[in-house]
C-alpha cells in the first residue's frame, strides 16, 4: 500500500464590515423575488411617495403603478419597435418583503443578477445601496436597515412586512461604459433575477486552496486561506472542515477551530 503524507495548513482571516466584493452564496440560500411587484416608468419626487399612507381613489394614489413580475425590462417592447425611440430614463419597482431568516443573528442580503443601468435600493426610506453597471451580479446587505425598520412604529402599518423600493435608470450618460454611442440598446430595469439571501452571522466570503506536492509525489501540503464575511465583528466561532476525494469520500478527518482570529495550524495525517 502506498502511503501519502498530507499536511493541511489552514489560515482563517476575519473581515469586519461590509465587503467591497460580492459575497458568494449557494442556491439553497436563495429565494427568488419574482412576484408581487409594482412598476412605474417615470421618476417620483422622493422616496416618501412610495411608502406614505394612501387610500384607493385619492390623489396620493397617482401616478398609477402596474403589476409586474421579475425579471422585467422597461424596454421590452419599444427597444424592438422601429417606429419609436426606446425609453431612456428612471423607473421604479416596489414590493414588501416577509423576512424569515433561519439563522440566529443572521444576515439578510439582496442579490442582483443584473439591473440596468444605475440602481438605487431603499428599505422603507433608507437608501442602502447604489450601483452603477448593468451587466454584473452584485449584492447588498440590508440587515441593519431591516432591523431598524421592524423595530419602528411604521412596521405596524405594513403588517410586519418590509417595504423595498428600487430605482433603475438607463438615462443617457456619456461617462458610462458601454457608451451610448454603441450599436445596441442599453436596457433599463431588473432584467435578471433578484434573490433574497439569508446567511449565518459569520459566513465564508472567499476561499483559496493551494495544493503543493513534493518531488517524489509522496508528501503534499494543502494550504487553505479563508476570508470570512463578518460585519457584526464576531470574535469567536467554530469552523469545521473536511477534505473529500472526487467520489465524495472523506479523505481527511474533520477539523475544527474555535477562533477566527489569526488561526494557523498544520495537521499531518497519512493514508
Amino acid at each position: 500500500m502506498k502511503n501519502t503524507i498530507v499536511g493541511l495548513l489552514v489560515s482563517l482571516m476575519l473581515l469586519s464590515g461590509n465587503l467591497g466584493a460580492k459575497v458568494p452564496v449557494t442556491q439553497s440560500q436563495k429565494l427568488r423575488l419574482t412576484d408581487n411587484w409594482e412598476f412605474l416608468r417615470q421618476d417620483v419626487g422622493n422616496i416618501w411617495e412610495l411608502v406614505r399612507p394612501m387610500k384607493v381613489g385619492q390623489p396620493e394614489g397617482s401616478p398609477i403603478w402596474t403589476k409586474v413580475t421579475l425579471p422585467h425590462c422597461f424596454n421590452a417592447e419599444d427597444a424592438v419597435d422601429p417606429d419609436v425611440n426606446y425609453y431612456q430614463g428612471p423607473g421604479w419597482y416596489k414590493t414588501q418583503l416577509t423576512i424569515d431568516n433561519p439563522y440566529k443573528n443572521g444576515r439578510i442580503l439582496l442579490e442582483f443578477e443584473g439591473a440596468g443601468q444605475k440602481t438605487d435600493v431603499y428599505i422603507y426610506m433608507t437608501k442602502v445601496a447604489g450601483h452603477t453597471g448593468g451587466y454584473d451580479s452584485w449584492n447588498v446587505d440590508i440587515t441593519d436597515a431591516v432591523n431598524t425598520f421592524l423595530s419602528s412604529k411604521e412596521a405596524e402599518r405594513f403588517g410586519g412586512r418590509v417595504p423595498l423600493s428600487i430605482r433603475c435608470d438607463n438615462t443617457r450618460d456619456a461617462e458610462m461604459i458601454p457608451s451610448d454611442l454603441s450599436d445596441f440598446n442599453l436596457y433599463g430595469g431588473i432584467y435578471r433575477y433578484l434573490n433574497l439571501v439569508y446567511l449565518p452571522e459569520v459566513s465564508i466570503a472567499s476561499l483559496k486552496i493551494e495544493p503543493v506536492l513534493d518531488q517524489k509525489l509522496k508528501q503534499a501540503t494543502l494550504k487553505i486561506n479563508s476570508f470570512f464575511y463578518n460585519p457584526s465583528d464576531v470574535r469567536k466561532a467554530t469552523v469545521e472542515w473536511r477534505v473529500k476525494d472526487s467520489q465524495g469520500n472523506v479523505y481527511y478527518p474533520a477539523g475544527r477551530m474555535k477562533s477566527l482570529l489569526s488561526a494557523n495550524s498544520a495537521l499531518p495525517t497519512s493514508r
